[in-house]
């Protein structure tokens, strides 16, 4: 190798060593890579300067990747699929939902029994731990304020029932329901709470879940969620 170009070899292998190296603009591409985070989330300027990069790089045939705009576009695309697809997400939302009870949930049902006991003709309301998601109305009274990740424990009448057929004399002529059709756990529900759970049960509840007294509540509508 002639002498002469000896420090340029040098200084190219000293480059080749430190990070991957771009030939074509003879910078590390750990370094141009940095610059297109740069140009995404600071300033326009670097947007601009990596156009006009893909543009030599393709009158010089060297295509071998997207261009940033493709990138960008690619992103933003993804973007606005995940927030197209987030809000079709059924919420449990409806009007007897946000309105029924002090208190508004989305919770997770952890456990129920497979199936419920069979009792005869005894309706009885049976109660099921959950784990609080989501506080969409506090206790206006304050008794029972709520966070995401507590514990409560729900009494629902008939359970082995779909809620919109679970209203009957016993109740009277309040709204009593929901939309959901059977208990699945694991499931988030969004429910509309009352308490206390032993004066609103029509025939009484079944409560086995430990601590008793924490958290008990009755659910007057129930549907189910997407989340």
């Amino acid at each position: 190798m002639p002498t002469h170009h000896a420090p340029a070899a040098f200084r190219r292998s000293a480059r080749i060593q430190s990070g991957i190296y771009d030939a074509a603009l003879h910078i590390p591409l750990q370094l141009r890579l940095r610059r297109l985070w740069s140009a995404a989330t600071k300033s326009p300027l670097w947007i601009q300067a990596e156009r006009a990069t893909w543009r030599r790089r393709r009158s010089a045939g060297q295509t071998s990747g997207p261009g940033p705009l493709r990138a960008c576009a690619v992103i933003g695309l993804l973007a606005v699929g995940t927030w197209l697809l987030a809000s079709r997400v059924d919420t449990g939302d409806d009007a007897q939902v946000k309105t029924l009870g002090r208190i508004e949930v989305t919770a997770r049902l952890l456990a129920r029994p497979e199936p419920f006991p069979d009792l005869g003709a005894y309706r009885y309301t049976y109660v099921l731990e959950y784990e609080v998601l989501r506080v969409h109305r506090q206790d206006p009274e304050g008794k029972h304020r709520l966070a995401p990740g507590d514990r409560i424990f729900v009494g629902h009448y008939k359970p082995w029932m779909p809620r919109d057929q679970i209203k009957d004399a016993n109740w009277g002529d309040s709204p009593l329901g929901g939309r959901l059709t059977r208990f699945v756990a694991g499931e988030a529900h969004r429910m509309a709470l009352d308490y206390e759970l032993g004066q609103l049960a029509p025939s009484g509840a079944l409560d086995y879940c430990y601590p008793p007294g924490v958290n008990r509540f009755f659910a007057l509508w129930t549907n189910p969620t997407g989340l």
